[in-house]
């Protein structure tokens, strides 16, 4: 059998496969990272003891700026880096196959090790903010080679003020496995405990539900399947719901604690002073997304009448205009679609991602214990790895394109910066990701552009990135706001309160336009199945840089050859800047509202598209 029409029977197996059933060919090789286990093994062994070594430092990096510079290039140089390699190894080892021993027993040594590594390099912190300003500055001037690490010291002593002593940090090191448990617990039960049952597709067959695979449900023409879909993964998340407030509420105490214990005003100020993010971004974003909100209340009042529906509901918001699936798209033809419409960014880039497609950077197909959705880890001495879980729907090309993204800005960055600046800070990191998605976009409307229903479906689906990559990102963020904000002044956030706070916020964005398919205390379960929520103020993040990606997007789309130059040297920066000043030497200056009225302009300009075309028919 020809290796296309084998890749197209694994895309469109009835259930799920076992890891072994999975072709080697759609699997990421984790051999570039460690050859074998006991490879792995050894490496932990040797940073642990590196890190004991390193306690030598402790009372002594201020001796001289010989001590000063050793210290921090084996902390740099050699235990980042091992930290990198093995916490990547664990992290990608476990997400292939989750009820895989080996990858669990790999987990836990790897959680153990950044444990060790926590609490015993928590005192280089301390020691570099303790040292006085003038001294630092002559150490530099002793020894030139300090200025390697002159903005690494900075961005350290941004927030030297909030720094706790050596001992507390130490504690809070040691208790790093615990804080994380949240979250950890929250990603066992969504990936493997929940259960959603099966259902019927289109043609009759009985197929095994998942996260992975909802998206062919819910944009079914069959508005009974797609109905049925929604309401099996909510009630999924409905049973377990009461664990989900409880997982939430104690995410939330431990960060707004900690903010506390750091002297910080709340848990927001803490995530966003970082990397020095003004707060008023976060605030103009809810702000202006509620400007702009009636844009999204017509949206919905044109989908109801094209669907003619009497009531919209959640499962009507995915499902085609055009009535029909387009481009249904398997892996080959995937990659095809990426390569061609990241074209607009030049042959260097897209040559390098023909060698992440060509060299087993990538977890293609879903498996049994595999973790849901997609993401992408960067490795600073080896190379990205990106995960998939392929449908065969335009969908999954879009989240491919969105993950080589990130890829190649690792590679990018990695190339140029020394280790300590090779990582671009998570504020940055979704402007990559998302300027690719509305690239492909933009290529498949051009490619399409005399096909009526291809349009239909293509501003139909760019109007969906906004509302999933934007709006609904805001909403989110205003979710974690609210409720950080309600624990914080001391109401424990029960599955009540959760409900209510969701609620209000379900009405604010849809307007009366979308009917709630779930009574009125089930509203969280919108929110249950988000893992970011775990991550700390971070979703907002996919709002702006979805507006930033738009506004460098249209300007490289129209010619513009200076602002293509200047977005390769932001993808090559990585960490050597502070995220908004990095944008800015980009071409968008983001302390001004603006570039969010620029994205929604782009938004309207869909709706009104969408709105010509059905009046033309």
């Amino acid at each position: 059998m020809l290796e296309y029409e084998k890749e197209k029977l694994i895309m469109t197996h009835k259930r799920k496969l076992k890891r072994s059933e999975v072709p080697v060919n759609l699997t990421w090789d984790l051999t570039d990272i460690f050859k074998t286990k006991a490879d792995y093994d050894n490496a932990c062994q040797q940073t642990t003891a590196t890190i004991k070594h390193f306690a030598a430092f402790k009372d002594h990096l201020g001796d001289s700026p010989q001590n000063l510079l050793l210290a921090t290039e084996k902390l740099v140089n050699v235990i980042d880096v091992n930290i990198d390699k093995t916490w990547a190894y664990a992290e990608l080892l476990y997400a292939s196959d989750m009820t895989n021993p080996v990858a669990q027993q790999v987990k836990g040594s790897s959680e153990d090790l950044m444990a060790t590594f926590y609490a015993g390099t928590a005192f280089y912190k301390i020691e570099i903010s303790g040292i006085e300003s003038d001294k630092l500055k002559s150490y530099m001037t002793q020894e030139p080679k300090l200025l390697n690490y002159q903005f690494y010291f900075d961005r350290i002593r941004l927030n030297s003020a909030h720094q706790l002593t050596a001992t507390e940090e130490k504690l809070l090191g040691t208790l790093n496995a615990t804080l994380q448990s949240p979250n950890d617990i929250f990603d066992t039960l969504n990936d493997i405990d929940l259960n959603f049952g099966t259902l019927r597709d289109e043609n009759g067959d009985e197929i095994e539900l998942t996260m992975g695979n909802a998206s062919q449900f819910i944009q079914s023409q069959n508005r009974d399947i797609r109905k049925k879909a929604v309401d099996m993964i909510a009630h999924a998340h409905i049973s377990v719901s009461h664990t989900m407030a409880k997982l939430y509420n104690t995410h939330v105490h431990s960060q707004n604690t900690i903010a506390a214990l750091r002297g910080y005003h709340s848990a927001r100020s803490q995530q966003l002073a970082q990397n020095n993010i003004p707060e008023a971004l976060y605030d103009v974003l809810i702000s202006k997304t509620h400007e702009h909100i009636n844009t999204v209340y017509r949206y919905y009042d044109l989908r109801k009448k094209v669907l003619g529906v009497e009531q919209l509901h959640h499962y009507d918001l995915s499902v085609p205009l055009t009535g029909k699936d387009f481009l249904p798209t398997t892996y080959e033809e995937g990659k095809k679609l990426v390569l061609e419409a990241l074209q607009p960014l030049g042959e260097d880039y897209v040559n390098q991602v023909k060698e992440a497609l060509n060299n087993r950077w990538i977890d293609v197909a879903e498996n049994v214990g595999k973790s849901s959705g997609g993401f992408e880890i960067g490795i600073a001495t080896v190379h990205p790895y990106i995960l998939l879980n392929w449908t065969n729907k335009l969908y999954s090309t879009n989240i491919l394109v969105h993950e080589m993204g990130h890829a190649i800005h690792s590679v990018r960055s990695n190339q140029t910066q020394p280790v300590q600046y090779s990582e671009a800070a998570t504020f940055n990191a979704e402007i990559a990701s998302t300027l690719n998605e509305i690239l492909l976009q933009n290529y498949l409307i051009k490619k399409y552009q005399n096909d009526r229903d291809a349009q239909i479906y293509l501003r139909t689906k760019s109007i969906a990135t906004f509302l999933g990559t934007f709006v609904t990102q805001v909403k989110f963020a205003e979710f974690e706001q609210l409720t950080y904000q309600t624990e914080q002044n001391g109401q424990a956030l029960s599955l009540t309160l959760l409900n209510q706070i969701a609620a209000q916020l379900e009405h604010q964005f849809n307007g009366e336009q979308i009917v709630d398919d779930f009574p009125d205390d089930s509203y969280a379960v919108h929110f249950a199945s988000v893992p970011h929520f775990y991550y700390n103020f971070y979703v907002y993040q996919y709002a702006t840089s979805y507006a930033v990606a738009s506004a460098i997007a249209n300007k490289i789309l129209s010619g513009d050859k200076q602002v293509l130059d200047h977005y390769h040297r932001f993808l090559a920066s990585g960490g050597v800047d502070y995220p908004v000043n990095l944008i800015k030497s980009a071409g968008v200056d983001m302390v001004s509202g603006e570039y969010l009225d620029s994205a929604f302009a782009n938004f309207e300009d869909d709706v009104n598209t969408l709105e010509r075309l059905f009046s033309t028919k």
